[in-house]
């Protein structure tokens, strides 16, 4: 997939997961019911918690832990979109953090 025009062009390994996150979860919105994407989703999300950048932030780790519950709660268009939220606070986090503001 060729990078947006809004992506950074350095690109860190949580903000990549976070930006493959996003994409499944806004395709999501058009197919909630799609099993194999919600669970690339799901690796997604450890491989987020895993990063120690993100173990050394509060704000993270809660919520991974939230979108986690929205992925064990049904597929619909709603938590298609709660999903999306929670991983463009997560990419805002890390473009923050790259900034320095964090």
């Amino acid at each position: 997939m060729a990078d947006a025009p809004n992506r950074p062009s350095y690109v860190g390994t949580v903000t990549q997961l976070c930006q493959d996150g996003l994409d499944i979860a806004r395709y999501l919105h058009q197919c909630p019911e799609d099993e194999d994407e919600r669970k690339r989703l799901k690796v997604i999300l450890s491989g987020i918690q895993r990063d120690p950048t993100v173990r050394m932030r509060r704000e993270f780790p809660k919520i991974a832990i939230e979108m986690e519950r929205t992925l064990r709660g049904p597929a619909t268009q709603m938590s298609a979109e709660i999903l999306a939220e929670g991983f463009e606070r997560m990419t805002r986090l890390c473009d923050m953090a790259k900034s320095g503001l964090l």
